[in-house]
């Protein structure tokens, strides 16, 4: 049974509540028509970070309200200031500019006032507290306590500074090795905690939280969307009929992808596909086809070859490589590499590796191989 609260579409302006993960649904508002990968574009407020989501993960605001304003979630300053900014939206819409209504700003100040007496109030300079947030694609999110195994005291305000310094540049490297899947967090505890609650957080941790959430997920519906070109072109063109119209379609989403390097290496059968496709000449040898029909097909089947040239011939630059020809050849060396690299990684943890991580694991690998004996 069909979700009530879902709609068809929605429309520019439209409040929604939009589901990310490792969050609740969270305010925001359509800032775009839905694009060729069904996705809308969100303002998130309270942040006002932009994202892409899809259909489904979209909720509409009114219908939701009363859901997801309940105490436990009003507890989240970033919640709470995001739920502040679309309730005054909203009865802009319905009533035109004015202020938030007493009752649902007295609603919030309660709330906060609760807030505050069950629970230790964040310090005044929220902005950057004592903890690195992390968040790890099995869904969790970590923090990393700058203020773990901290000195009682110091010879002054400069030493203790500088501690404080060093503690949060270790814990920027620890996330770095989390990240590549090279530290577990179950390693530190103490150092590292599951789930740290808001009032442990600064508000410039959560955006960037936010912001590394929204990042993964657009990079992983970029090399989903790859993948599964990759598959509908395979199947375009089978040996006993080609749907090559279908397949230049198919061919004109995939050039829109902004891919990664480390994208291709997840999926060679997918570079392969398009490194074959660039000789496609279908199979006119079995296929009965009238003189129209083969011409019709002939010229198709060259633009075909056209466009997986062009998008293949994209391919080596990712890999700082100038040349086309010799390409494959090299592709197919550093896919073994990364199959390597990689064997020890969590497989939640590699499939969301972005280049920088990755290239972090073939350093710290680098770094753990001993060097050749001398010969004497």
């Amino acid at each position: 049974m069909a979700n009530e609260n879902t709609c068809k579409s929605f429309n520019i302006g439209d409040l929604v509540f939009a589901k990310v993960k490792g969050y609740i649904p969270w305010p925001a508002v359509v800032s775009n028509e839905v694009n060729s990968k069904k996705q809308y574009t969100v303002l998130f407020y309270g942040t006002r970070e932009t994202g892409y989501r899809q259909i489904q993960d979209l909720l509409p605001y009114a219908e939701n309200k009363e859901k997801y304003s309940t105490k436990e979630y009003m507890k989240r300053a970033g919640f709470r200031k995001a739920m502040i900014e679309i309730n005054k939206v909203a009865e802009e819409k319905a009533n035109g500019p004015k202020h938030v209504d007493e009752e649902t700003e007295q609603q919030l100040k309660t709330t906060a006032a609760v807030t505050s007496f069950q629970e230790p109030s964040r310090p005044a300079n929220n902005e950057e507290n004592n903890m690195v947030l992390v968040y790890l694609p099995y869904g969790k999110v970590f923090g990393i306590n700058i203020n773990h195994n901290k000195p009682e005291s110091f010879e002054n305000a400069a030493a203790e500074q500088s501690w404080i310094n060093e503690s949060r540049k270790e814990a920027k490297v620890q996330k770095e090795q989390m990240l590549s899947g090279q530290l577990d967090p179950k390693s530190l505890p103490g150092r590292i905690i599951v789930e740290p609650s808001p009032n442990e957080t600064g508000r410039k941790e959560e955006r960037k939280l936010m912001k590394d959430i929204l990042k993964l997920e657009n990079a992983l519906t970029i090399e989903r969307d790859f993948f599964d070109l990759c598959a509908k072109i395979r199947q375009c063109l089978p040996l006993r009929q080609a749907h090559v119209t279908k397949c230049l379609k198919n061919l004109g989403r995939l050039k829109k992808l902004e891919l990664t390097k480390v994208m291709l290496l997840r999926h060679p059968e997918s570079v392969d596909t398009l490194r074959k496709l660039q000789g496609y000449v279908g199979n006119l040898k079995k296929w009965k086809m009238p003189r129209s029909d083969k011409i019709k097909f002939e010229a198709q089947a060259k633009i075909i070859r056209q466009e997986a040239t062009i998008i293949y011939a994209r391919f080596p630059k990712l890999f700082d490589s100038a040349e086309t020809k010799d390409f494959w050849q090299e592709y197919c060396k550093e896919v073994k590499i990364f199959k390597e690299t990689t064997k020890k990684v969590n497989s939640s943890i590699r499939v969301a590796l972005d280049e920088r991580m990755y290239n972090n694991l073939i350093k710290a690998g680098q770094e753990n191989t001993p060097a050749p004996a001398e010969t004497q």
